[in-house]
């Protein structure tokens, strides 16, 4: 196909012509041209690379690095089946059977956000949740899939609705920026605008305790006051990002919080703009939340139309504009620094730290980035105080967390409780509604799929950071994956090791060698053809990512195999052996 063929040749110009030459605009145009075609041909690249007045391999090597863009030529039919961790313990290989024994081709796509429900497919611009082996009609014959409300995946919340994140979840609707302001929408901005200093906001959070929700736990008023010093220094104006790149498989809280109460999120970005002395930001998200991108966008516009937006926010000096950015498939873009690269229209490649985003971020300006939890719980800090704040969670972590929770419990979904409140063996017996069925608890896979494998030791540790921490694992993002004796541990840690083999972005040698061979290894182990020798080279390849990856993803991709190896030694021996105690793995010598 050449770009002289009429139709191509119009759907490309009409796309570059709304788009200045500038790099970080690269994205929007492939991201643009890949919606209208239905994938990149090379014409299409090229042209691209003749606007914007860059290589062509560049521009290839960008289009290629992203899974939701498909170069070259146009994908056929497929079923795109997610098989990380959540959905596989929940029946994922048995309904990719039952599909290709149907006839349809079935690919397998990273985490789709709906852990709660799965097995979760998507098919023809469709989402397919709750999947079984058993029905799978709705999916087959075309038809449209059952809706769902994002109420449906909030278990009974575990404090006041007054103290809750997810309170205006189910009770207002979500493109209602009236039902939104009657709720209490914007009430801390006015406050904050009007009665308090930039400082004085930054210190409200800092004595709050506040810490970050995406997984490292980093004090939140700690990250706010560096941004804000730099931005004196004369390195500003600041910007500030919300981080709606949700893609930890287990993770679904955000999804929750941007489609039951989106303006709550916006006015946690105002908040924390207005602290550090930022007068742009973004929210970048995922490329595969295309109906939550939708709602935020139109909420974006409902708050700048309405004044909470834009130039002189509420009749003030203050003025700040937030833009939408959406990926195209990276898990590894929710690395805070391979956010940047791929906002500024670079491949999502982390960056070498330091300089930190606080002092040097998005174009060289410095950079608060929030997960969008964290920015979620400021306009509670900044209405109500620090100090009412702290009346709920641990002394070292404050505030309530929202705990996504999946696997093979009776209840799944997301709680909303304070920190500490519960121990793990609380929420599987009170909130998740016990365990499945008459096989007992096994294991947990806590934080996402770069967390840890813990056992029943661990069934009576706090949930909260400090407690994790101190009992040999990390909280994370807050996910529960519970796992019932049924389930074979290495079966379980090999899709999630082919998790990280096709999310490495390969600019490490230890991460793109280590994640490719530590998925080899698992796949001789579970289909009979493992030796002990197997085991130890597992062990030494996880120390070595653990030792000598660049960033963190590298860094934790054999976290969950080196846990649950270590945790469970005698299930991976067997296997060594050619033995699978579970009777799930294929054994074949």
């Amino acid at each position: 196909m050449s770009l002289s063929e009429p139709s191509l040749e119009r759907v490309v110009q009409g796309v570059l012509s709304a788009l200045p030459p500038e790099r970080e605009m690269l994205p929007v145009a492939l991201e643009r041209l890949n919606g209208a075609l239905g994938y990149l041909p090379r014409p299409a690249i090229e042209a691209v690379a003749r606007h914007f007045r860059r290589p062509a391999q560049e521009v290839y090597g960008l289009a290629t690095f992203y899974a939701l863009w498909q170069v070259g030529e146009k994908a056929p039919p497929a079923v795109d089946l997610c098989d990380d961790g959540p959905c596989h313990a929940q029946g994922a290989p048995q309904v990719r059977r039952v599909l290709e024994e149907a006839g349809l081709e079935v690919r397998r796509t990273s985490c789709l956000g709906h852990c709660a429900a799965g097995p979760v497919a998507r098919h023809a611009g469709r989402l397919y949740r709750n999947l079984s082996p058993q029905d799978l009609r709705p999916l087959l014959e075309g038809r449209e899939p059952a809706p769902w409300k994002p109420e449906e995946d909030i278990l009974d919340l575990a404090v006041p609705k007054e103290r809750a994140l997810l309170r205006n979840v189910g009770r207002i609707a979500p493109d209602s920026l009236a039902e939104a302001v009657a709720a209490g929408a914007y009430q801390a901005l006015r406050k904050a605008l009007t009665g308090m200093q930039p400082a004085e906001v930054v210190e409200e959070v800092v004595r709050s305790g506040l810490q970050g929700r995406g997984g490292a736990g980093f004090p939140t008023g700690l990250k706010m006051r560096f941004t804000a010093a730099a931005t004196r220094s004369g390195n500003g104006p600041a910007w500030v990002i919300g981080n709606a790149d949700e893609s930890e498989p287990g993770t679904f809280k955000d999804r929750l919080l941007i489609e039951g109460d989106p303006h709550r999120l916006l006015e946690g970005i105002v908040l924390a703009a207005y602290a550090v002395g930022a007068r742009e930001g973004c929210i970048y998200i995922r490329g595969e939340y295309a109906s939550q991108a939708a709602l935020l966008e139109r909420a974006i516009q409902e708050a700048q139309a309405a004044g909470y937006l834009g130039a002189n926010i509420l009749g003030t000096d203050f003025t700040f504009t937030l833009h939408l950015h959406r990926g195209a498939g990276a898990y590894i873009c929710g690395e805070e620094t391979a956010l940047l690269e791929s906002l500024e229209g670079k491949r999502g490649e982390p960056r070498l730290r330091p300089p930190y985003p606080t002092t040097y971020g998005a174009f060289g300006r410095p950079t608060l980035l929030n997960n969008v939890e964290t920015l979620c719980n400021l306009p509670d800090i900044v209405a109500y105080g620090a100090e009412w704040y702290r009346q709920v969670g641990t002394e070292k972590s404050p505030g309530t967390k929202l705990y996504p929770i999946s696997g093979h419990v009776r209840r799944r979904g997301c709680l909303e409780a304070p920190l500490g409140r519960f121990t793990l063996r609380q929420v599987i017996e009170g909130p998740a509604g016990g365990m499945r069925g008459p096989a007992p608890f096994k294991a947990c896979h806590l934080g996402g799929a770069a967390g840890a494998i813990v056992g029943p030791e661990f069934l009576d540790v706090p949930l909260d950071f400090a407690s994790c921490a101190e009992a040999g694992a990390m909280l994370g993002a807050g996910d529960l994956v519970i796992l019932d004796a049924q389930t074979c541990l290495v079966d379980y840690v090999r899709a999630v090791a082919a998790f990280f083999r096709a999310e490495s972005c390969g600019k490490c040698t230890p991460c793109r060698v280590g994640t490719e061979r530590q998925l080899q290894l698992l796949n001789e182990l579970t289909s009979g053809r493992g030796t002990p020798g197997h085991l130890q080279e597992l062990l030494e390849w996880g120390e070595h990512m653990t030792d000598s990856s660049f960033c963190g993803l590298g860094q934790t991709a054999s976290t969950a195999v080196l846990t649950a190896l270590r945790r469970f030694p005698s299930e991976f021996e067997a296997h060594a052996r050619g033995v699978c105690p579970a009777g799930v793995c294929p054994m074949r010598r």
